[in-house]
């Protein structure tokens, strides 16, 4: 696979999926080895090709050559694993680092009040049920 499709499809570049394998592969791997174990990076890029994707377990598992009950017992361990990790790789900007990371974005992109971005994806928010307008302020109003 071209590293360009490895990208698009698993939203990371190889070399980081094959750091992220050798982090997570501890938790992925069964204590009593089984001939029906999945390989660690098979887990790994299953479970990123569903977060990548936004598709459905099924789908997913089917592309992974997987049972759908065994993608969802893979999804959960590996979002487990993942979370034990997460905030080497989720950082929040402090409350006094606000104005400088509001700034920052600004002149990127002029876009006001933004403190964080993730990979550039674009992603619709729905407001929940309940939720007619927004005030001035933006904050959603319920009736």
């Amino acid at each position: 696979m071209e590293e360009r499709h490895v990208i698009v499809t698993y939203r990371l570049d190889r070399a980081t999926i094959q750091e992220l394998r050798a982090q997570l592969e501890p938790d992925l791997i069964s204590a009593i080895r089984h001939p029906t174990d999945i390989p660690p990076l098979v887990q790994v890029l299953s479970v990123l090709h569903f977060l990548a994707s936004g598709s459905f377990q099924t789908t997913v598992a089917i592309a992974s050559g997987l049972a759908q009950r065994m993608f969802s017992n893979v999804l959960s361990r590996v979002l487990s694993a993942l979370l034990k990790h997460m905030r080497s790789y989720i950082v929040f900007p402090h409350v006094e680092d606000l104005p400088t990371v509001k700034g920052d974005f600004y002149a990127l992109g002029h876009i006001p009040n933004i403190i964080g971005a993730i990979d550039g994806t674009h992603v619709a928010l729905v407001p929940p049920a309940g939720v007619n307008r927004c005030t001035e302020t933006g904050r959603a109003t319920i009736l």
